[in-house]
């Protein structure tokens, strides 16, 4: 019996939990600009993103917001699609 995978459910647990990972970097930010530049140097094995650092407002972490969590929907979705495809 083939197994198939709610395309809904897919994509709304990927949303939230890139939403609640965004949300935690924002603030993380915002409080901490320099320790998270820090952290982003490390993650991108030692790349210097100093210079790519661009003052945040909170119109432009709002935007942000919603197209990451809507690019995670998607993601999802497609995925359980392909998935269920393959199946």
């Amino acid at each position: 019996m083939k197994h198939k995978i709610n395309i809904i459910k897919v994509g709304n647990s990927l949303a939230i939990t890139t939403a609640v990972i965004y949300f935690i970097c924002i603030i993380a930010v915002w409080v901490a600009p320099v320790f998270t530049t820090t952290i982003g140097n490390y993650l991108l094995h030692g790349v210097d993103i100093t210079k790519l650092v661009t003052e945040r407002t909170f119109i432009f972490s709002v935007i942000s917001f919603v197209i990451g969590t809507v690019m995670a929907w998607l993601t999802g979705a497609l995925f359980a699609i392909i998935y269920n495809k393959l199946e």
